[in-house]
């Protein structure tokens, strides 16, 4: 059984098991990272896990979450960028975080069986995570039309095309690089063209 935390200290350690599990699965993949060793590097004990998780599974299904919830926040702050080319700036932004993904070796199918890992999440989990998106977009269109602009989106249309570059960059490993970015930088700007239509 682990450890009973403070309530000052489960919100530290859950933080630090976050960061060292990102690091973890970022660099090695995630079927290479077994739970003693993430809770070795955390510096807690390996019963300190499961005050917080019940497998190695709900841990990644946590820090998919925490993860997008920050890098949200963070495109969200660069809001301003977006003003001059909304449609190219929304693609640009797509192509550049799926490029980013392809060197996380945590969304590599052939070393984390990250294919698996979409398959057995469950619809309350994916609800959650569509719900992050939907709500990022919607707040988007918002600021868009606050700045002057109209603006017509099929949110369904771009919610299932994020699905689909995830799908893309679990198999980038297995596809000639120089076409993956061109394939995936076609993607998106037709992903944008055909589900968001924004003028003045």
């Amino acid at each position: 059984m682990g450890k009973a935390f403070t309530e000052d200290e489960r919100i530290l350690v859950q933080e630090k098991l976050r960061r060292t599990g990102l690091k973890l699965f970022r660099e090695q993949g995630i079927k290479g990272v077994s739970i003693r060793q993430l809770t070795a590097a955390a510096g807690i004990a390996q019963g300190g896990f499961y005050t917080f998780y019940k497998d190695k599974f709900y841990f990644l299904l946590d820090i998919i979450e925490f993860r997008i919830n920050e890098k949200l926040a963070d495109m969200k702050a660069q809001w301003d960028a977006s003003l001059e080319d909304p449609s190219g700036y929304l693609a640009g932004q797509m192509y550049e975080e799926g490029m980013r993904l392809t060197q996380n070796k945590a969304f590599d199918n052939t070393i984390s069986g990250t294919l698996d890992i979409y398959q057995n999440v469950d619809k309350e989990t994916t609800g959650r995570i569509r719900s992050l998106y939907r709500k990022y977009y919607e707040e988007l269109f918002t600021f868009w039309s606050k700045n002057g602009y109209k603006v017509k989106a099929d949110l369904e249309g771009l919610l299932w095309a994020i699905r689909m570059e995830s799908f893309m960059i679990t198999n980038a490993s297995s596809m000639d690089k120089d076409y993956m970015e061109k394939i995936l930088e076609s993607f998106c700007k037709s992903v944008v063209n055909d589900f968001l239509k924004v003028s003045r």
